[in-house]
């Protein structure tokens, strides 16, 4: 037994230990009911909490500059993962060694906070059947003049709780995302969407406003949705093919929120799916986290292929049941809003508002090669690109979509990084609305046009015909119905091919580098979306639409690049 004068001694950690390793290495019925106990017995002069570390971060607390937190174990009485992380980007990423840090399952920490000392063990588990559990015991001197109790509970302790816990319950250049069956906040996908605002953001101006307008005022309109008495949730789907601006739209939501003084926290469900538990269960999860956050912004990418048949009323008793969802913003994302249940999608007070994000228009094409123009002005100063290119590329990348236009812009800048001249482009240069071969465009002889001549006047039916009368040539094969179909589909797609269109170029621009560079790679990406053969798939009972043709094409081709290396 030890004494509370002698809190650091190395016998009680290492009897600890042993006997939570002994209950780690046996059948076992409810860890922390028995880590508890253990405690109890093996620190009396101590008062025993319990907490969740989920809510009630207490190391990143420490980690803040909020507390200190040192840690005590020796070879023997502590267990962890031990984990190296790169460091930097790039260069310094290739030289640096890295980091290497600790996934505590069992350590022990002495802990201080505003005057007053504390144990802490943290320990990580996992009960048969349950997702892991994370969670901390905190152990405070029962003879401490700062420690009486209230209702059986230290004060000292209760009071680090709830400066902990309202810490931990904002972000702190953060994310929380859902993914396994629990939550974690995650620092690597603020990093990724920290850089995105909605200046990089290229969408139709009405369209563009309207979403920030409804977005920020939800959050602006508390008082008003009360003096009405409305319940103040709301939801938003974005839908529309992949590359035309879902994505970059929730990142610069996630930063616009987080910029606010009232900080608004989102958070990213990635799937529903866990080993141990139900996708019921995830829900419950998902929605419990969203009321504990609210007000906040939860965001489900992709939710036809989230919500399926098994678990929608599960999942809309979570969306309008009894449970108060006040400050809740959902945004779902889908790229086939046809698949989408009706009950999600059509039902009001649910999904109220929706956003089709189609292929861009030429007036957004131009804003985009706007955008970059400024992007690339600002870095460098000897590039030539008037403003008049911006109408001339809007026009020369009809049908792009701004996965495309992405694409086309960096081809662009890499041709311009590796040093192309103007010559480099003379043995491509070809008509742009036609391409055909000089010999294909010469006057046809007279022989030619009797021979097409004399094919007008043969039949070509599969079989011998009755109304044309012209006369059936003995070696005119037979043609299958298939086979005739198979043709048809064939001439179809010939006039489905992706061109690039006629555009006159003004005769001051004509040898502008940069436009000859982008022409280039304009008509690059336009032969690989037509080497590229997509997949013959149907969305529903209707047959891929142009733009999920565009869409598809895009993938296979980046696909089939990357895999060139």
């Amino acid at each position: 037994m030890s004494s509370a004068n002698e809190p650091f001694s190395s016998t009680n950690i290492t009897a600890v230990y042993s006997r939570f390793n002994d209950h780690a290495s046996a059948q076992r019925v409810e860890t922390k009911q028995r880590v508890l106990n253990i405690l109890r017995q093996e620190y009396p002069e101590y008062r025993v909490t319990v907490v969740d570390a989920g809510p009630c971060s207490l190391l990143e607390f420490a980690a803040a500059g909020k507390a200190e937190a040192v840690f005590q174990a020796d070879d023997e009485s502590f267990n962890a993962t031990r984990e190296w992380k790169p460091v930097g980007t790039g260069i310094e990423k290739k030289t640096h060694p890295g980091t290497l840090n600790d996934d505590y399952h069992f350590a022990r920490f002495t802990y201080s906070w505003e005057g007053k000392d504390f144990l802490l063990f943290h320990l990580v588990y996992r009960d048969n059947y349950q997702p892991k559990t994370c969670c901390f015991y905190i152990l405070h001197a029962r003879d401490a003049s700062s420690s009486p109790t209230t209702d059986g509970h230290c004060a000292a302790t209760d009071a680090l709780i709830l400066a902990a816990g309202k810490w931990s319950s904002f972000l702190h250049e953060e994310i929380w995302v859902f993914d396994n069956g629990y939550w974690e906040k995650s620092k690597e996908l603020f990093r990724a969407v920290s850089g995105a605002s909605w200046t990089d953001v290229i969408l139709a101006p009405a369209m563009k406003s309207s979403l920030i307008a409804d977005v920020s005022g939800f959050f602006d309109a508390q008082a008003l949705y009360a003096q009405y008495a409305v319940p103040w949730k709301r939801g938003i789907i974005l839908h529309g093919v992949p590359g035309n601006g879902k994505t970059v739209s929730i990142k610069a939501l996630i930063n616009s929120l987080y910029s606010r003084p009232d900080q608004v926290s989102s958070l990213y469900v990635k799937s529903f799916e866990t080993k141990c538990n139900t996708e019921q269960y995830s829900i419950r999860q998902i929605f419990q986290q969203a009321r504990r956050c609210a007000p906040c912004l939860l965001i489900f990418e992709d939710l036809d292929s989230l919500v399926d048949d098994n678990i929608r009323s599960y999942f809309l008793n979570e969306v309008d049941g009894l449970e108060s969802n006040d400050g809740i913003l959902m945004i779902g994302s889908t790229n086939h809003l046809d698949k989408l249940d009706p009950a999600i999608a059509k039902r009001p007070s649910r999904f109220d508002r929706k956003y089709h994000f189609k292929l861009p228009g030429e007036e957004e094409r131009k804003l985009y090669a706007e955008y970059w123009r400024k992007k690339l002005l600002a870095r460098n100063d000897g590039l030539e690109f008037p403003e008049e290119l911006c109408g001339v590329v809007a026009r020369l990348t009809e049908g792009f979509s701004f996965a495309y236009l992405k694409e086309l812009w960096v081809m662009a800048l890499l041709g311009l990084v590796r040093g192309f001249k103007g010559d480099d482009f003379e043995i491509v240069e070809w008509a742009e609305a036609d391409s055909a071969p000089e010999d294909e465009l010469a006057e046809p002889t007279q022989q030619a046009i009797e021979k097409e001549e004399d094919k007008k006047e043969v039949c070509t039916c599969a079989v011998k015909c009755k109304d044309c009368g012209k006369p059936v040539p003995s070696s005119t094969p037979a043609v299958s119905p298939a086979a005739a179909a198979e043709k048809d589909k064939e001439a179809e797609a010939k006039k489905k091919k992706h061109v690039v269109p006629a555009v006159d170029i003004p005769e001051h621009l004509a040898d502008n580098l940069l436009l000859k560079v982008l022409r280039y790679q304009i008509r690059t990406l336009v032969a690989e979306m037509d080497s590229t053969e997509p997949e013959k798939w149907k969305s529903g009972k209707k047959e891929m639409s142009a733009s999920e043709d565009f869409a598809m094409r895009y993938r296979m081709m980046m696909n089939r690049r990357a895999a060139r290396g």
